[in-house]
């Protein structure tokens, strides 16, 4: 007679007919905690603190503070935080899209008050509008040369502005001295600018002309000179452009960059200039819009609304493009997941996935794609974590969510409960999850019901009903249910590992089971006599 073993669980698949499906997955998996091979349920999100309701973004500042229970930033819209570059900063300044124009923000006003954050600053400085005036006296020489001025904004962080207009051409002697007024004011906004710079045009042996610095002046002088002083470096920001307002997935990338998105085409920052963006390194695909990136090594995936591109470099002066021969579209910007050795994402077809290995689909073989649909896979929102990947999607019944290992997708593991935002921290290797106006901690309080159905059982032919079982696991009770050619025979719910009876008189040729409980279940064993159950 036949006898059923369930071990190794290994989540549900959705593609395969019941009967086709390996002994170890089964139609259906709740809550389920992959990774030591036995049914072990997740532990449910524990509360930590608490942000105002209807937000879509968490962050959390202080990250170099071992504690979880403060300092969480968060947004009404989608957010993207990078934290700056420099390990010297005390402040932790960060910056981010998706809050109207780019903003930064440091734990001096960003934490002023709840909720976080207070206030930020526009990231950037908008360049003077106003050419200088230039008027000149005095002299012996008696030769005559051209000279040309422009003038740049500073803050007190020492961000500088790009130039303001060039001067007219003033024609003087070389030992006169220049009278240079006329700057246009500072303009409105947080911008904390508090000198300007001036610089001047000194001819090179090319005949060439650039411009040198002069002098700093106080954004409180009307007007300074020019006394012929030794000049200084050439003007650094002749290109340097603030971020445009539309732009969004502000993405950290490697050499002190920063990538984002502008109509559709990549933008990239001055290395270890996060206000500085050059049109000149501009990215656009070649026949799709970008709307997502996410970066694995030294590797920048831009996702797009067709075939995603590979950029890489050194420097944003210097990006390679690859176009990839994978007809994957994102169609979530909220689902895309940078793992450290690929990206993941979701598409019309499953949620894709490249890295050094090449292009994927994690789902493929485990949902078709009026599965995949039924999701609503533009509603997911992703994560990463202990190097699954999470998302949360919203079915129009609710939040729910779904993992699924990139290394080995065997099956995919779903639990009852999605959330509207989700922040990983890498100070703490911890998940949070929004719920309503809660922070939680993932997998952190009291154990959730897991509940793993088999695959369906096909016997030879009819034959007369199972007599016993027995159930393994670390804690009891287990509620096992047994169904017999598709209708439900027995539930049991399970005390101990003792063997117990299932009800008898009847035939059937198709079995499935199914378990639940609060505690790891090793496996199931159904057999037609106690001494076939003991060899089992």
């Amino acid at each position: 007679m036949a006898t059923i073993k369930l071990s190794g669980f290994l989540g549900e698949n959705r593609a395969l007919h019941p009967m086709l499906l390996p002994d170890s997955v089964g139609v259906t998996s709740r809550n389920h905690k992959p990774g030591r091979a036995d049914l072990r349920p997740w532990k449910s999100p524990l509360t930590v603190a608490s942000v105002p309701s209807g937000r879509k973004t968490l962050y959390r500042m202080g990250r170099d503070v071992a504690s979880d229970a403060t300092y969480w930033l968060s947004w009404t819209t989608v957010v993207k935080a990078v934290r700056g570059f420099d390990a010297a900063d005390t402040t932790e300044r960060t910056y981010y899209s998706g809050d109207g124009a780019p903003k930064v923000s440091d734990n001096t006003i960003a934490l002023a008050s709840t909720p976080y954050p207070t206030a930020s600053r526009p990231l950037g400085l908008p360049a003077p509008t106003g050419a200088p005036l230039l008027s000149a006296a005095g002299g012996v020489s008696t030769l005559t040369d051209s000279y040309f001025y422009v003038y740049t904004f500073v803050n007190d962080w020492g961000w500088e502005s790009a130039p303001s207009p060039p001067s007219a051409a003033l024609l003087r002697k070389p030992d006169a001295t220049t009278t240079i007024s006329g700057f246009s004011a500072v303009p409105a906004g947080n911008y904390n600018i508090n000198r300007r710079r001036l610089y001047r045009t000194q001819a090179a042996s090319d005949g060439s002309a650039e411009f040198f610095f002069l002098r700093e002046i106080t954004i409180g002088l009307t007007s300074t000179t020019d006394d012929n002083r030794t000049l200084g470096e050439v003007m650094p920001t002749t290109t340097w452009l603030t971020p445009p307002d539309n732009l969004s997935e502000l993405t950290a990338l490697w050499n002190g960059m920063l990538a984002g998105i502008s109509a559709g085409a990549v933008r990239f920052c001055e290395p270890y200039t996060p206000y500085a963006w050059p049109i000149a390194y501009d990215v656009v695909p070649p026949d799709s819009k970008a709307v997502a990136l996410g970066v694995f090594g030294q590797s920048l995936l831009v996702l797009t609304t067709g075939r995603p591109l590979l950029v890489a470099g050194s420097g944003p002066d210097s990006m390679d493009q690859q176009r990839l021969e994978m007809s994957q579209g994102c169609i979530a910007p909220q689902s895309v997941v940078s793992m450290g050795v690929g990206v993941a994402w979701a598409s019309n077809d499953g949620l894709c996935f490249y890295g050094s290995g090449g292009a994927r689909v994690l789902t493929a073989g485990l949902m078709l794609r009026d599965d995949w649909q039924a999701l609503v896979p533009s509603s997911i929102i992703g994560q990463m974590y202990e190097g699954l990947y999470l998302g949360s999607y919203n079915d129009g019944s609710g939040r729910k969510a779904f993992l699924i290992d990139p290394a080995s997708p065997t099956g995919l593991y779903f639990l009852d409960t999605g959330y509207e935002a989700m922040h990983f921290d890498e100070l703490q290797d911890q998940l949070y999850v929004l719920s309503g106006a809660s922070v939680q901690r993932w997998d952190a309080g009291t154990a959730m019901t897991v509940t793993f159905k088999s695959k369906l059982f096909r016997l030879p032919k009819p034959t007369q009903a199972f007599a016993c079982a027995e159930v393994t696991a670390d804690a009891y009770p287990v509620t096992a249910k047994f169904y017999a050619d598709g209708v439900l025979k027995h539930t049991q719910t399970v005390a101990s590992a003792t063997p117990f009876r299932l009800p008898a008189g009847f035939l059937a040729q198709t079995w499935q089971f199914e378990l639940s409980g609060t505690s790891a279940i090793q496996g199931l064993a159904i057999a037609h006599s106690m001494q076939e159950l003991a060899q089992a």
